[in-house]
């Protein structure tokens, strides 16, 4: 048996945390083979969800499992040999074929998609990210696309668990990142290609893939990796991008959120903590969507131009460029914006204060 003790020495509770363990470390203290299975049991002894990452190599390389621990506490957990229960999956994602090539991913909170090629050869080009707000626990992709398609329930309506009501356009929508030269935005084009890395139950992760696009004279490559973890309503992305030029030893690089016609009245930024947030404007039908970016590095600078609030940093090229970006809705969890901003100041805080793992 192993024993994994969490420790919080922040001042808040931590719930719904992901924990990470190296497997190999779990392997060779079960002196487990090849096709054993484990379980992990909370201090109640009951079964509880998890998952074991690959990030698309086919070797196992993480034990991820959902801990809570109150302030100035520890939570002890124990992993051993056995067959699991099954739990129902709280993530879910896929490429959409039918959908013009769509690719849509979703938690028990909220939901996210980009476009691909097929809407690119029609004429729609979009780099950015698009929101679908929930109201719901369950995973409901399959069903809003296939009652669209349908034509049955349009998921631009709300039917009881949320719709998207997002408007991206050629924009980098909710939490994308481009070039940033002399003072301009360099967007992409649709993605080219996709795989999924991981696929759940609580964490869902995949690739895309974009063609090479002109920024200021040179020609970028660019790879973003986006996880989507059970409970959170921010994606981790990671992007690198590649120049055609390997004297280019930096450029800039602007993390985006479309605002309307450079609305800056309801916007939050704060550049040292690397957290800046919009309220979009109020829908008189479906409420208010929030959203929002946290760069555990900060931001160089914030600002409204080009219909987005900016946030922009150096990059050297061909690094991981790694931040959080997502949404809230005022109708499924957060009443007003400034409930939004605590979010995200506690969603830093986290990453700041990570939770101590002592394995046994």
């Amino acid at each position: 048996m192993v024993t994994v003790t969490v420790t919080n020495s922040s001042s808040f509770d931590r719930q719904h945390e992901m924990i990470e363990i190296p497997w190999d470390s779990i392997r060779q203290k079960l002196s487990l083979t090849e096709n054993q299975k484990i379980i992990v049991l909370d201090s109640s002894g009951e079964q509880i969800p998890y998952q074991i990452i690959t990030e698309g190599t086919g070797q196992k390389l993480k034990l991820i499992f959902l801990a809570d621990v109150e302030a100035k506490n520890k939570s002890v957990y124990e992993i051993k040999k056995g067959e699991p229960r099954t739990f129902a999956p709280m993530v879910y994602g896929r490429f959409v074929p039918e959908r013009k090539d769509d690719f849509a991913w979703e938690n028990n909170r909220v939901a996210f998609r980009v476009y691909g090629p097929a809407l690119e050869a029609g004429g729609e080009i979009s780099n950015g990210m698009d929101f679908w707000v929930k109201r719901t626990d369950s995973l409901v992709i399959d069903k809003w696309y296939k009652n669209d398609l349908a034509g049955i329930a349009s998921y631009h309506e709300d039917h009881g668990e949320g719709l998207d009501m997002y408007k991206v356009g050629r924009t980098l929508g909710l939490g994308m990142t481009a070039p940033y030269v002399n003072d301009t935005l360099c967007l992409g084009r649709n993605f080219a290609e996709y795989k999924i890395l991981d696929g759940g139950p609580l964490r869902f992760s995949f690739q895309l893939s974009y063609k090479p696009y002109e920024a200021g004279g040179k020609m970028i490559t660019e790879t973003r990796v986006i996880s989507l973890d059970a409970y959170s309503h921010l994606n981790r992305i990671k992007n690198i991008f590649v120049t055609d030029d390997s004297a280019i030893s930096e450029i800039q690089v602007a993390t985006g959120i479309v605002i309307a016609q450079d609305d800056e009245e309801e916007i939050f930024m704060d550049t040292k903590n690397g957290i800046m947030a919009y309220k979009a404007p109020e829908n008189g039908v479906n409420g208010t969507i929030y959203t929002g970016v946290v760069n555990p590095l900060g931001f160089l600078s914030i600002k409204v131009s080009q219909g987005h609030l900016l946030g922009i940093n150096s990059y050297k090229p061909g690094s991981e460029y790694v931040y959080y970006a997502g949404g809230g809705w005022s109708e499924f969890g957060f009443d007003s914006f400034e409930d939004w901003i605590a979010y995200l100041k506690l969603y830093k805080n986290r990453l700041n204060e990570p939770l101590k793992i002592e394995i046994q």
